[in-house]
């Protein structure tokens, strides 16, 4: 496949089309307070919210974020926050060092970036498995985790079970 990743994902799950959104991007990486991976933008800017399957990648224009930055940010945090009072496990939030969640597998695995002083697009993203206290980082960007997972190479190994609903497709929400 030729393109790129966001292309390759498009044509792995069968979606043709563009989100209809143009994100303000300076409002939300403003309410973020980092600037997003490249890959996620681009992302947002091809897909519009829906899910593949049991996976979902949060998307700012959900209507459950009412179209408002702030609230996207504060939904995402408050979904982890609860797993802040685990000891001695990784720490949840907006800052270097913490995760900030950008998708869900089945409302089981959360799939995050582990925010650094860096670069977004050098950020590691872990698979948390927050009932399990287990994570799983990948190398790769957040489009190159969900090529792997969705593509069933096997090299996410807590999320190798979906290879057995594969292929699946993109569907967006009404």
């Amino acid at each position: 496949m030729s393109g790129t990743a966001v292309d390759r994902l498009a044509a792995l799950v069968g979606w043709n089309g563009r989100s209809s959104q143009r994100p303000d991007w300076s409002s939300l990486h403003a309410a973020f307070g980092h600037r997003f991976p490249t890959d996620f933008q681009q992302y947002v800017e091809r897909f519009p919210p829906g899910a593949v399957d049991f996976v979902q990648v949060f998307h700012p224009y959900e209507r459950a974020f009412q179209g408002d930055p702030a609230v996207y940010v504060e939904q995402l945090l408050a979904r982890t926050d609860p797993a802040n009072d685990i000891e001695d496990w990784y720490r949840f939030g907006n800052a270097p060092g913490e995760l900030f969640s950008w998708g869900t597998v089945n409302g089981e695995f959360e799939l995050c970036w582990e925010l650094t002083n860096g670069s977004p697009d050098t950020w590691t993203c872990v698979v948390a498995d927050i009932r399990c206290q287990t994570g799983e980082r990948h190398p790769g960007g957040m489009v190159d985790l969900l090529l792997d997972v969705l593509g069933g190479t096997g090299r996410v190994s807590s999320l190798d079970y979906l290879r057995e609903i594969l292929p699946t497709a993109f569907e967006p929400y009404l």
